[in-house]
């Protein structure tokens, strides 16, 4: 049976600066995969729509990553939007920059990659992808239809 938070109010800012809000939510999935899926509702038109902004859906992700979900694995979060009549979900990418300047886990090997120049190969393991250790974005992400698992843990 998967589970699911009360709606709670969230203030943030849009492209400009004003003040905006929505409420969000976080369920769980009861499928062999468990899944934390952030679920943001636009509940007033007049403020701007994180399905229509991803700077706007961004900072909203890293704040919830970090405030509630910190530790939980990247690959185990989805985020879901909610506008009106329509609903989406958005791949979520993770800042490897900023992973890297915040010295989370990782290698690096020096590349050569000619005339003397060199470059460097980094690998991370997937398991050291944690929210809140991280900024995450969805600013290259098109929006996909909610898949019917998910679907039905925001009911």
């Amino acid at each position: 049976m998967p589970y699911q938070t009360d709606f709670v109010d969230i203030t943030y800012p849009d492209e400009t600066g004003q003040p905006c809000a929505l409420t969000f939510r976080i369920a769980i999935t009861a499928s062999s995969e468990r899944l934390a899926v952030v679920y943001l509702r636009r509940v007033n038109p007049a403020f701007q729509s994180p399905m229509s902004s991803y700077i706007v859906r961004d900072q909203l992700l890293n704040r919830i990553l970090d405030s509630y979900l910190r530790g939980i694995p990247l690959k185990s979060v989805r985020l879901v939007v909610e506008d009106g009549e329509k609903t989406a979900m958005f791949p979520i990418e993770v800042d490897f920059d900023d992973y890297i300047e915040r010295g989370n886990p990782h290698e690096a090997t020096p590349v050569a990659t000619g005339r003397g120049r060199f470059t460097e190969r980094v690998k991370i393991r997937s398991e050291f992808l944690l929210a809140g250790l991280t900024r995450v974005h969805t600013s290259h992400s098109e929006p996909i239809a909610v898949p019917t698992d998910i679907a039905s843990s925001l009911q």
